[in-house]
């Protein structure tokens, strides 16, 4: 006998985002994530906060790029995750990318850049001229 497990609740509809990495982080090139800010989430990712995929990425000095968007729920990010390949989505990679679950790229989607922004240290050291001119 086969059991059906339904969800009640889909849960709050928010946005799945796809980002694009500058170059490629061992064998990842993208990113799939679900929030209800996508601009704070996005600010949130190129500090290194959040997805530890994006933690590791800043760390290693990676910018990304937004590239897709769709509106949906956990549930939809699961399944496009469940998917895998988002290179076959992703504009970025692929000269016609296509839309599955994703839906066709609207026309007002500038993507947004997010270069690689290191963390800023605690201590900066001076130059030795600017060491030696104020001894």
């Amino acid at each position: 006998m086969s059991r059906t497990i339904t969800r009640s609740t889909p849960g709050p509809v928010g946005t799945v985002y796809l980002l694009h990495f500058d170059h490629p982080y061992q064998h990842a090139r993208h990113y799939t994530g679900w929030t209800d800010d996508l601009l704070d989430r996005l600010d949130r990712h190129a500090r290194g906060c959040g997805a530890r995929l994006m933690n590791v990425i800043s760390g290693a000095g990676i910018g990304f790029v937004l590239v897709r968007v769709c509106e949906g729920t956990r549930a939809t990010e699961r399944a496009i995750k469940n998917c895998g390949g988002a290179v076959r989505y992703c504009p970025a990679c692929t000269p016609r990318p296509r839309n599955g679950h994703w839906g066709p790229l609207p026309a007002d989607l500038t993507p947004r850049y997010y270069p690689y922004a290191p963390r800023a240290p605690y201590f900066i050291p001076l130059p030795a001229s600017e060491r030696q001119a104020s001894s």
